[in-house]
């Protein structure tokens, strides 16, 4: 009803707009609608939930099949896999380098620079080492007292294990003084040389070659100097084969052997081992022939075991009968102060080394060398030549017994503990091997810093005042460490150590070091 109103009255609006006598303006007046809502009560529904306790779940029981009534057949399930994309990755070549430079008493000059290359392609090492100090014991620079090493080594090789050619070489200069031993001479220098080049490869089948030159000589600095020299040149040519737990390896090898004022010798060598892997058991077995031009024809042989039970039992241990070729070469670096020789060392060896670890942080072991020999190239500390202060080199005939039992721990704190004793039991002696001594070691490592502290105490001979060295460490930033050492500090308290006859020890000694690696 309201809109049929507003209708009438908004079309008679319309009417009076459009007439010609219309006024001008037109007010228009509507009297305010006032709308009312009722009040609409709207009942509360109220719902009553029973309790818990008056609920009453029925029965029912399900029937599960037996194990055995349940079968699930083969489904096959077809997946498609991306195609197979094969990845190499190339590792780019690396560069490192690592640097001694050291000072220390006694004008003790210490230097070391090596350079690496690792990675792909090419790799290799060079090295370059001094070490120089002037004044023994209590005697001052400038008396005789002296010594002096200076070598420098590379290696390198190419390729992979289908086709790897390799080699190395070194060049090794050493002096000492000769002490005043003899009037006649002030130093022996020792150059040492050693180049080798050699290729290998296979897989299952693996074979290689080598060619080896090894140049040793001997020089006394004096107004007539007196040299001597030796030259080995040794070719060598090998073949492994290896299947599952049995391995088969055969080599040869031809040595040329030439010592001045000596006869040349011809040495021919070959051996064929035979290896067998079990499950904590590698056992092998090598035979060989051995021919010196002016020998009979000798067999050495051999037989070893190496295995360990779980993480508490380690063992080693091999013996046979032994031939090798004297090497003046290998003498003239333990020891300077032997004469040039020559000759074959020959007899039965059985050496080998148990460790027991009754905790992960103990060791208990036991080392030991045993030799009958038939020939033994030795030196006898009486036979002193004073016209050129060296002792002479005989073979001899012996038994000899190394015993060296040790017992290491470490405490997880990061110390650690190193016990031993070194000794030979029978009644011939090897003077250029400690007869009887005890030793030990403590170690302490932190991330930034360390230390070491090294004591040794002979027996036999018998030294009153043992031998103490130490070394502390500390890193100064990322790739530098500096390092304080001393050696033998309680000599500087005690008379001349001997070294070897009436040849006296370097004695005590600090240095300073710092170690650089980039």
């Amino acid at each position: 009803m309201k809109k049929i109103i507003f209708l009438i009255i908004f079309s008679a609006a319309i009417f009076v707009y459009g007439e010609d006598n219309a006024p001008s303006t037109i007010e228009l007046i509507i009297p305010p609608v006032v709308v009312e809502f009722e009040d609409r009560l709207e009942q509360i529904m109220e719902l009553k939930v029973p309790d818990y306790d008056d609920i009453i779940l029925p029965d029912f029981e399900i029937s599960l099949p037996d194990p055995g009534e349940i079968t699930i057949d083969g489904i096959d399930i077809d997946l498609p896999l991306p195609d197979f994309v094969e990845y190499k990755y190339e590792e780019k070549a690396s560069f490192f380098s690592e640097g001694v430079l050291g000072i220390g008493d006694r004008n003790h000059l210490i230097g070391n620079i090596s350079l690496f290359r690792l990675g792909q392609g090419l790799r290799f090492s060079l090295s370059f080492a001094h070490d120089g100090l002037d004044g023994f014991g209590r005697n001052a620079a400038g008396m005789g007292y002296f010594s002096r090493q200076e070598a420098f080594e590379g290696e390198f090789e190419n390729g992979d294990e289908s086709f790897m050619i390799s080699g190395s070489g070194s060049f090794m200069e050493n002096e000492d003084g000769l002490q005043g031993q003899t009037p006649s001479y002030t130093s022996v220098i020792h150059r040492l040389s050693n180049i080798n080049l050699g290729v290998s490869g296979g897989n299952s089948f693996f074979w290689d070659g080598k060619i080896d030159l090894n140049l040793a000589g001997k020089t006394l600095s004096g107004e007539i100097p007196d040299s001597k020299e030796e030259l080995l040149l040794s070719f060598h040519s090998g073949f492994s084969w290896q299947k599952d737990w049995f391995s088969l390896y055969l080599k040869g090898d031809y040595v040329f052997d030439r010592l001045s004022g000596n006869t040349d010798r011809n040495i021919f060598n070959s051996d064929l081992k035979l290896g067998f892997s079990l499950n904590s058991l590698d056992l092998s077995v090598t035979g060989g022939l051995f021919l010196l031009s002016d020998l009979s024809l000798l067999y050495p042989f051999s037989v070893s075991l190496d295995g360990a039970y779980e993480e508490v039992l380690q063992y080693q241990s091999s013996g046979g009968y032994l031939v090798n070729n004297y090497l003046n070469y290998k003498t003239w670096l333990d020891n300077p102060f032997l004469e040039a020789s020559d000759g074959i060392d020959k007899g039965w060896f059985w050496d080998g080394k148990i460790v027991i670890s009754p905790f992960s942080s103990t060791e208990l072991g036991i080392q030991w060398e045993y030799y009958n020999m038939d020939s033994y190239i030795s030196v006898d500390s009486e036979s002193f030549d004073p016209l050129n202060g060296l002792f002479s080199v005989n073979s001899v005939q012996g038994n000899y017994l190394y015993i060296s039992p040790f017992l290491k721990f470490t405490i997880p704190s990061s110390w650690n503990f190193l016990f031993g004793w070194n000794g030979q039991v029978l009644t011939d002696k090897n003077i250029l091997k400690p007869i009887q001594s005890v030793y030990t070691e403590i170690n302490y490592n932190r991330e930034s810093y360390g230390f070491y502290i090294a004591g040794n105490y002979s027996l036999d001979p018998f030294i009153e005042i043992p031998t103490l060295s130490f070394g502390i460490n500390y890193t100064i930033t990322e790739g530098v460490v500096l390092s304080f050492e001393g050696e033998d500090i309680l000599g500087f308290f005690a008379d001349d150590r001997i070294a070897f006859g009436s040849y006296i020890e370097e004695g005590g000694k600090f240095s300073l070091l710092t170690k650089i690696s980039l």
